[in-house]
């Protein structure tokens, strides 16, 4: 019997040979991810391409090329779309190669490495002034339906209204952040090396309109690599001077204050990390991901520590079951 995952192979296959100028190419695994999404690498008269494999009624790709067509026009590396069906799911885009930032830590400078990341943020901010007319807005209703990802497969237990009672003032603070272009997942595996001071950026597709610390946390805080505390609060202090000099006024707060939207920030995006790892594992039969939960179980233990006013949160997140 064919797996469905191998009919779309196939159907891939004949989609670049009859539809597309990619005939005669070959194809073969590049990567997959927490979604349903899956790339391969296409060689063809010597060329690579991407091939990005979107189940239409799972991952639709519309976004993906209108944001990166935006993004493209705005001056940021993004890939380039030479071929799609977005009925079918296909796309065949340029390929940035396998140095990944997280592979790039290892063997290059650590700090210039991160400095040329949160430049590439400060760009967004900067040059992505129109995200909230382009892009949905990252609202209370939205960090309620990720926040009970979290709640579902951790909390099965506790009541919605429980829930909710709970997390309410971190939703309304982080609703109060200002808010700007944001990636929503701006981190090590999402970023490619293709030069010494250029980042090509991918899986931009979930962008929206929201805290302007959001994905300064992704970066920093970033589910697969570790950094050190003392280190991160430097970063922070580095990234609001930044917005300042770019001329970006809503920077201008107390560092604590910025701090503080980092924190919080952060806090409603491990929630919902640890709760997608959580379903990977007992729904998705992907336990991988459970191997990082320790270090985003951590990140979260320290905001909770931090606040004490999220004191009924540090209660109520000691009862979760997380399946490491």
């Amino acid at each position: 019997m064919i797996s469905v995952v191998d009919e779309r192979r196939a159907l891939l296959a004949d989609w670049l040979e009859k539809k597309t100028s990619f005939r005669g190419g070959v194809l073969s695994i590049a990567s997959a991810d927490a979604s349903f999404r899956r790339y391969f690498r296409l060689l063809q008269d010597g060329k690579s391409y991407i091939v990005m494999d979107a189940p239409p009624d799972l991952e639709p790709s519309l976004a993906f090329v209108e944001i990166g067509t935006w993004m493209k026009q705005a001056g940021i590396l993004v890939p380039e779309i030479f071929a799609h069906d977005l009925d079918l799911g296909f796309l065949v885009l340029s390929d940035f190669g396998d140095h990944h930032f997280q592979d790039a830590l290892g063997d290059e400078s650590w700090n210039s490495l991160y400095q040329l990341a949160t430049n590439e943020l400060v760009n967004f901010q900067n040059s992505l002034g129109s995200a909230e007319e382009k892009l949905p807005t990252f609202s209370k209703s939205w960090q309620w339906k990720e926040l009970d990802i979290f709640r579902a497969w951790c909390l099965p237990d506790v009541s919605n209204e429980e829930f909710q009672e709970t997390f309410n003032a971190l939703v309304e603070s982080i609703d109060q952040i200002p808010k700007a272009f944001m990636h929503r997942d701006f981190h090590c595996r999402n970023l490619l090396l293709c030069s010494s001071n250029e980042l090509g950026v991918i899986d931009f597709q979930g962008a929206m309109f929201g805290p302007v610390t959001y994905d300064l946390v992704s970066l920093l805080r970033d589910c697969y690599v570790e950094n050190g505390e003392d280190w991160i609060s430097r970063e922070v202090a580095s990234f609001q001077q930044k917005l300042i000099t770019a001329g970006l006024a809503f920077a201008k707060v107390e560092t604590e204050e910025f701090m503080r939207w980092f924190d919080l920030a952060g806090l409603q995006r491990h929630l919902k990390c640890i709760g997608i790892f959580n379903r990977l594992k007992i729904r998705d039969n992907k336990p991988n991901y459970m191997n990082d939960v320790p270090r985003v179980q951590a990140y979260v233990e320290t905001v909770l520590h931090r606040y004490p006013e999220l004191k009924s949160a540090k209660t109520l997140f000691q009862k979760a079951n997380i399946q490491i």
